[in-house]
C-alpha cells in the first residue's frame, strides 16, 4: 500500500465502519467511504474527477485478493 494513504487512512480510521471500502486521494488527503469499491470510487470522482486513488478495506489487511490457491 502507499505510504501517503495508510497514513491518511490511520488519522481516520476509527470514524469508519468495519467492511466498509475507503478510496483516497493522496493530493488532497480526501478519503470517500461506500459500501463497495465501485461506491466509494464514484463519490471519490464526484469531488476529484481526475484523481487517483488507492483503496482499503476498514478494518481488513488487503482491499481485495485476486488469484487461486
Amino acid at each position: 500500500m502507499n505510504k501517503k494513504a495508510e497514513e491518511i487512512y490511520n488519522k481516520v480510521k476509527d470514524k469508519i465502519k468495519f467492511g466498509k471500502m475507503v478510496a483516497i486521494d493522496i493530493d488532497s488527503e480526501d478519503y470517500f467511504v461506500g459500501e463497495n469499491t465501485i461506491d466509494a470510487y464514484e463519490k471519490g470522482r464526484l469531488k476529484h474527477p481526475e484523481a487517483e486513488f488507492y483503496f482499503i478495506r476498514a478494518g481488513a489487511k488487503t482491499a481485495f485478493v485476486v488469484g487461486a490457491r
